[in-house]
């Protein structure tokens, strides 16, 4: 059977293939690790779920809006000022079932066949290959432990040909934990700023900072820039499926486009869901376990220097990137060797 050469181009995502063998090895009785899918252990926020019941008990189960319920809309731009300090209207929001599809539809939506599309190396694996589904052609561009892995604005500008059309950051990062300074977005901002690009801005880890500080990339861009951002990391909601796009209003119309000809709205009780955790004051659950993960980094960042690693200190999100090149190439006979 001949399958479509677009699809022949991509893979499997490998930390959804990895989370669901070590799922089905627990669910066996194993005692493993799971270095699978990036996804907070926490419960979902008893406001969530409680939203959600209610949904479901008032029998707000059938079609809502392509782009989501205006309530859920609101609030969304709200919390986003709130954490951010960037005003978006409900015209420049749009929700999606998960942050992933928000990316997806603006890649879509913006790259044409053949356009360029600069990647910051190291980077969260799906990006390449949804950029390929859309007949973009990824450009890497490496960013180095001996800056923080933070990008160099003048690597990124020298970077820019003719194709180019858009640029992916991700800060804080998946999967080194860097968050890119505020000095840092304003030089890229400005570098690019005469020149025909877009910047998709992945911040769906933005509330996860633990040193230094950081603004969304849209206070130095904001009329070229997607931000991406979602309930799934935020509010321990990965399963629920609610990601937003914040952006111009003519991105964010075509974005609504393509999600009325594939996925249609997202889920209608997870949007409700969402809304009695983005609505619920104070946002102690956003905090608590903010702290809980500033605790956890510092403990493997401290056993990792312990055992003669070469590590960068993650300033966000809840990964850490250690260098294993000393390690290349050597036989271990088990996995206790290998621990």
């Amino acid at each position: 059977m001949k399958l479509s050469r677009r699809v022949e181009e991509i893979k499997p995502s490998p930390t959804l293939s990895l989370d669901a063998k070590a799922k089905e090895l627990i669910s066996k009785g194993e005692d493993i690790i799971s270095f699978g899918a990036g996804e907070p252990d926490f419960p979902t926020p008893h406001s969530a779920s409680e939203g959600g019941k209610k949904a479901i008990d008032l029998g707000k189960t059938k079609y809502t809006a392509v782009d989501g319920i205006p309530e859920l809309k609101r609030s969304a731009v709200k919390r986003f000022y709130d954490f951010f300090g960037v005003k978006y209207d409900i015209g420049e929001v749009i929700v999606t079932p998960g942050a992933k599809m928000a990316i997806y539809e603006a890649l879509f939506s913006l790259v044409d066949e053949g356009d360029e599309v600069i990647v910051l190396s190291p980077y969260w694996v799906s990006y390449i290959d949804m950029i390929k589904m859309v007949g973009g052609k990824p450009k890497i561009v490496e960013t180095k432990p001996e800056n923080d892995f933070e990008p160099i604005p003048d690597d990124i500008a020298k970077s820019i040909s003719e194709r180019t059309k858009l640029i992916i950051l991700n800060f804080p990062c998946n999967p080194t934990g860097s968050v890119a300074s505020p000095e840092t977005f304003k030089e890229i901002a400005q570098a690019i700023r005469d020149k025909d690009v877009f910047v998709i801005s992945d911040e769906i880890y933005g509330t996860m900072v633990y040193d230094g500080e950081f603004e969304s990339f849209a206070k130095f861009l904001k009329d070229r820039t997607v931000v991406i951002w979602g309930m799934s990391k935020t509010y321990s909601m990965t399963g629920w499926r609610i990601g937003f796009a914040f952006g111009p209003e003519k991105i964010i119309s075509a974005m609504k486009k393509v999600q009325s000809q594939t996925t249609s709205n997202p889920t209608t009780i997870s949007q409700y869901a969402s809304l009695s955790a983005l609505e619920e004051e104070p946002q102690k659950f956003v905090r608590e376990t903010t702290e809980e993960f500033r605790k956890r980094r510092d403990l493997i960042y401290g056993l990792l220097v312990e055992m003669g690693l070469k590590v960068v200190k993650p300033k966000g999100a809840f990964y850490i990137f250690p260098d294993v090149s000393q390690f290349l190439g050597k036989k271990v006979k088990n996995t206790d060797e290998l621990s």
